[in-house]
């Protein structure tokens, strides 16, 4: 037979240990940071490569075989569907600057559109305020699938000079 003091003490240990494990888990959500991860996100809108003669679908998205061109191993890719162009997100925190240098730089040299999000953000590349070069002499897309107001206005022509 097992003596109530021994159960008692095995209990009251239990317990211990219990309050000691969930107070270290508050504690730990509590000092975390709220904030989401930052990512840098590589639009596929290169419509010139996907739908060009050295375009293989195999190959899968441009987004892709640039991130891995620049020895990234972590990303993540979502599809591409009709009237949205796919994107592939890189977590910035924790990534060297040179491969988020070589990634920026491939990303301009192929002409996509490249954005900081919080989170994976799957905004519709029209919609990505602060970025008007491709869509500058055009309205933006869809505006309910716009979080808020047209981001164009970002760009203003200048008016020309009266004489």
């Amino acid at each position: 037979m097992i003596k109530t003091s021994s159960r008692r003490t095995f209990l009251v240990g239990t317990l211990i240990g219990a309050i000691f494990a969930i107070s270290s888990m508050a504690m730990a959500s509590w000092m975390s940071d709220d904030e989401p991860n930052q990512y840098l996100r590589i639009i596929d809108d290169n419509y010139d490569y996907i739908l060009g003669p050295n375009h293989k679908p195999e190959d899968g998205p441009l987004s892709t075989k640039i991130i891995r061109n620049c020895k990234i191993e972590a990303f993540v890719t979502d599809t591409s569907q009709l009237d949205y162009a796919g994107s592939s997100f890189v977590k910035i925190d924790g990534m060297p600057k040179a491969n988020l240098n070589c990634l920026i730089g491939e990303a301009r040299i192929n002409s996509m559109s490249i954005a900081i999000t919080d989170g994976i953000d799957t905004t519709p590349t029209d919609c990505i305020g602060g970025w008007p070069t491709r869509f500058q002499k055009q309205e933006a897309g869809n505006f309910e699938l716009c979080r808020g107001k047209n981001p164009n206005p970002i760009f203003v022509p200048t008016p020309p000079p009266v004489r």
